[in-house]
């Protein structure tokens, strides 16, 4: 998957002097630790922090896996999407209680490889906060998982959408509940990167989010399939066609509600 990078030094500098102006922009790869050097023509260097959370850039990587074909790729990165939720939603909360990031790192070190003490810890935290147990996959979506990323299933298109249906349908919910308790929390660990970064950075700083299907769902209870058309139209647009677009047309149909 890539996202647009653009330069931040020639839009704020233009856009003060001219009321037009180039910008310059590359596609790049997305990287780990969510912070983009680029260089543009006019010889600017700057600095892009990611400020979208890894739990949805998974999610989004996982929609681009699904139109172009990959459909193991797909549950994979679903998957990893739900267990980085996970974790984001522990530093969330230990934030919220004023725990030290340091006593954080050390006592996430602990569950870091291990992905089923990582739900153990997140269940038991959210039910000691909430009162209430978190959702959580069916039965049988963990075995679709575990058959895809452990025994070399290969899932089907159908299979993937109903995979990445269920993850929305477990994340949704606690993410609702987590903005309406804990929003200055929840905001300041999707900003904990940019700050770490400003600290060893003297050059101009850019943020940049980007949207997903899994915020859309969140956001405004958009529909999977429809989030997926739109970005299979959106890399139409940057030029990067869906390999698996033709699958997609034959396989998705909508009706659209005739006018009274």
């Amino acid at each position: 998957m890539r996202i647009e990078i653009g330069c931040n030094i020639c839009s704020h500098d233009n856009s003060e002097e001219n009321s037009s102006f180039v910008r310059y922009s590359r596609l790049c790869s997305v990287r780990d630790d969510g912070i983009y050097e680029f260089e543009c023509p006019e010889g600017h260097r700057s600095t892009t922090v990611l400020l979208t959370p890894k739990h949805e850039v998974l999610f989004l990587i996982a929609s681009n896996a699904l139109l172009d074909g990959y459909l193991r790729e797909a549950i994979a990165s679903f998957a990893a999407s739900l267990e980085r939720f996970y974790e984001f939603v522990i530093r969330v909360i230990c934030r919220s209680k004023s725990i030290s990031q340091q006593d954080v790192e050390k006592c996430w070190k602990s569950v870091s490889k291990q992905s089923e003490r990582q739900l153990g810890a997140f269940t038991i935290l959210w039910f000691v906060e909430m009162g209430d147990p978190p959702d959580s996959l069916s039965n049988k979506m963990v075995e679709l998982r575990n058959q895809v990323i452990h025994q070399g299933k290969v899932p089907s298109y159908e299979e993937c959408i109903i995979f990445g249906k269920a993850v929305i349908n477990v994340i949704s919910p606690i993410e609702r509940k987590m903005l309406d308790k804990f929003p200055d929390t929840h905001k300041d660990e999707c900003f904990a990167l940019s700050r770490s970064v400003r600290e060893n950075h003297n050059q101009r700083l850019a943020m940049l989010s980007i949207d997903s299907p899994l915020s859309a769902a969140i956001q405004e209870n958009t529909d999977l399939e429809i989030s997926l058309e739109g970005l299979r139209l959106h890399r139409k647009i940057l030029g990067m066609p869906s390999i698996a677009s033709e699958l997609m047309r034959a396989t998705t149909v909508r009706h659209v509600p005739k006018e009274p």
